[in-house]
């Protein structure tokens, strides 16, 4: 099992979570009968759970792979989005859950690769 060197924020919970969501949705829409599909799903389900509860110090391998994923999905989102058009209120709302994304990108990654 791996853990967390440092405890997410409240505002990183929250985004990994919606992330995680938006991820296992995804992942059940274009589901299909294999055994690696249903893997997933339940990596991200635990994933969740465990992020609900606080829980970071048993996490397996598979599900902090699968948050990184999902964040690195919400910042190419985000920057996909980012243009010279984009109002500066968006753009700095965006800015902010860039960083957010990236801090907790950041203390998954060490997790993974701390064994």
């Amino acid at each position: 099992m791996l853990q967390l060197k440092a405890p997410l924020s409240p505002a990183e919970s929250e985004m990994l979570l919606r992330c995680l969501s938006e991820m296992e949705a995804s992942v059940i829409q274009n589901m299909s009968n294999s055994n690696q599909d249903y893997m997933k799903r339940t990596a991200l389900a635990s994933a969740k759970q465990k992020v609900q509860s606080q829980v970071f110090d048993c996490f397996y391998r598979e599900e902090l792979t699968n948050m990184v994923f999902a964040l690195d999905s919400l910042s190419r989102k985000c920057s996909a989005q980012l243009t010279e058009n984009t109002p500066p209120d968006e753009a700095e709302s965006m800015g902010n859950l860039l960083r957010t994304a990236a801090t907790t990108r950041v203390k998954l990654r060490r997790a993974v690769s701390s064994r």
